[in-house]
């Protein structure tokens, strides 16, 4: 028994006329007797009494056709949900993301994303860069929002958004009346970051930024989240270097000044599994790669 013989059936069972289910098939009347024999063999009973002047459903027949249109209409529901997530149109995709991430463009693409495909259901998953990297590994986030760093084998990246590094520190501090601070002027500061092992890569950048500046930076307090660095900052805890988009974040006494002399950029990346094939993975991955790159602020 298959699709077609099912098909074939109910156009029989609704004509009651083997020449105008044919006809309704188009199809010629021999193999669409032929594959009604066929069905009713592998069944092992009869569905049809036919006649030299009728066709009529057998009691079986009867039954059969109900089931027979709940079958096909459960064949073109499922080829249509498949064919949607062959087009990444339907499906689940989880996202991992440092928090500084949901201040540049690539919340606003993620958001989009969302609402032009409704089908696919978006969770998004607030996690560092090294916990982004164990849970793709382990299958449990499709793709990281995170800073750059050295990947294990069977992960790849693409850099999404890159902005410029800025200086905050408390309004109440002599530097915020200046327009621009020079790196140098923080030497004696105390700093509050993140620890090294959750992006080392990202932390020697910030690290490096302050030694082209001819100091080490001291590192007095670690936080995990970047928003928790710009709230210690307003508290009065130290100064921190942080991506620019931060400073959409509104707190009190909180001030954030360019740098004069800007140096690297602070990057964000996309991290994926290098074997995926989920389509719907895929056409989030294109759409944060056309949405994730520049600034976010002028």
């Amino acid at each position: 028994m298959d699709l077609r013989q099912l098909r074939y059936f109910v156009a029989v069972a609704e004509e009651l006329h083997f020449g105008r289910a044919a006809e309704r098939l188009a199809i010629t009347q021999p193999p669409l007797s032929f594959n009604i024999r066929q069905l009713e063999t592998s069944l092992g009973f009869e569905l049809l009494r036919r006649s030299t002047r009728e066709v009529a459903l057998t009691p079986a027949g009867r039954v059969m056709y109900q089931e027979a249109v709940k079958i096909l209409a459960l064949a073109r529901d499922a080829q249509g949900l498949a064919g949607r997530a062959a087009k990444g149109e339907t499906g689940t995709v989880h996202v991992g993301f440092v928090g500084s991430a949901m201040l540049t463009n690539l919340a606003v693409a993620i958001r989009a994303f969302a609402q032009e495909r409704p089908g696919v259901e978006v969770v998004v998953h607030e996690l560092n860069s090294f916990e982004q990297i164990d849970a793709l590994q382990r299958g449990l986030i499709d793709i990281g929002l995170a800073h750059p760093r050295v990947l294990p084998a069977g992960l790849v990246s693409h850099v999404l958004h890159a902005e410029r590094f800025i200086c905050v520190l408390p309004a109440s501090h002599a530097l915020a009346a200046q327009a621009e601070v020079d790196l140098r002027q923080l030497q004696q500061e105390a700093f509050v970051l993140f620890p090294r092992h959750f992006a080392p890569e990202y932390h020697d950048k910030i690290v490096a930024l302050c030694m082209g500046a001819g100091f080490t930076p001291s590192i007095r307090h670690e936080v995990r989240h970047m928003l928790t660095i710009a709230t210690l900052v307003s508290q009065n805890f130290g100064v921190s270097l942080v991506p620019a988009s931060v400073q959409l974040v509104q707190l009190p006494n909180l001030a954030c000044r360019p740098l004069a002399r800007p140096g690297r950029a602070s990057e964000l990346h996309g991290v994926w599994r290098a074997d995926e094939l989920a389509p719907a993975v895929l056409a989030l991955l294109a759409a944060l790669e056309a949405g994730g790159d520049g600034e976010v602020l002028p």
